[in-house]
């Protein structure tokens, strides 16, 4: 069971570090080669723990399964997992001494589950900064295809907008309600319109043509308060000739705190899927 527990943790490690690599090096690669490398080279650092070597070993195959596809980039993926890893490990020894009387087992998951967390707050603050740095160029039209009809929008990204739809994990982007109001069926715009959350009814009082393509999404308000709000799954958004990744979008009538003068707002993780490909 030891043995077991060990790999699981650093599965859990290793894919953590890969998944920051492939994030801010916009690298894009698909996660399941990520969690098979993480897998892998866990599995033959728990068998093979006294061999020096096999630190060295194992990191070298880890990056060579995760990002095999990308060759191009391999050098990036190597820098960018030696210091998340770095990262982890300088965290790591500062709260070391705390763990001096706990057991081992006890000591390796939670070092697995407070590297992890520091590295996503990591990722966090280098997309906040990167988009605050270059918030002007963060303007982009964009055609979205809802409901077999087509619509041009301009959009801004913001690094405050983290929803996503909670099964799915996809993305949600907000969109000014009376820029869809002309491609939304008449019934089921004035449906959203005049919809409020009741847990019992759900999505009941809706058109049932269109419950296929409509989710229940909880987001936080600006007055902090938690809500759940009508998520529509678009057919296709390209923006700037890119196809976003699949997501909903939801209506909102606060256009007029989109800034400048944007007519939707896309989520954050559209900046390393746009900016990527701009300077590619």
């Amino acid at each position: 069971m030891y043995a077991e527990v060990m790999i699981a943790t650093n599965t859990f490690f290793n894919y953590t570090v890969l998944a920051f690599a492939n994030r801010i090096g916009w690298i894009e690669n698909k996660k399941r080669y990520l969690f098979l490398s993480a897998f892998i080279a866990g599995t033959i650092t728990v068998t093979f723990s006294h061999y020096f070597i096999t630190v060295f070993l194992s990191f070298f195959l880890m990056i060579g399964i995760a990002f095999w596809r990308k060759r191009s980039q391999i050098i990036k993926a190597i820098a960018l997992t030696l210091l998340a890893s770095l990262f982890a490990g300088g965290l790591l020894t500062a709260i070391a001494p705390l763990y001096h009387t706990s057991s081992s087992l006890f000591m390796f998951v939670n070092f697995a589950l407070i590297a992890t967390g520091g590295l996503y707050l990591l990722t966090k603050h280098v997309l906040h900064i990167n988009i605050a740095n270059s918030e002007r160029e963060l303007l982009f039209s964009s055609h979205l295809r809802l409901f077999g009809q087509t619509k041009e929008l301009t959009l801004f990204i913001d690094s405050g907008n983290v929803c996503k739809e909670p099964l799915s994990n996809d993305p949600v982007h907000f969109v000014a309600a009376e820029m869809l109001q002309d491609i939304l069926p008449e019934s089921l715009f004035q449906a959203i319109c005049d919809w409020e959350f009741d847990r019992k009814v759900g999505l009941d009082n809706l058109p049932k043509e269109f419950i296929s393509k409509l989710r229940l999404i909880p987001i936080t308000t600006i007055q902090q308060e938690k809500t759940w709000v009508i998520g529509m799954k678009y057919d296709e958004w390209k923006v700037n000739e890119q196809n976003l990744p699949r997501g909903y979008i939801v209506m909102t009538r606060l256009r007029d705190k989109f800034p400048h003068g944007a007519e939707g707002i896309l989520h954050s993780s559209s900046y390393y899927h746009l900016k990527k490909r701009s300077v590619s």
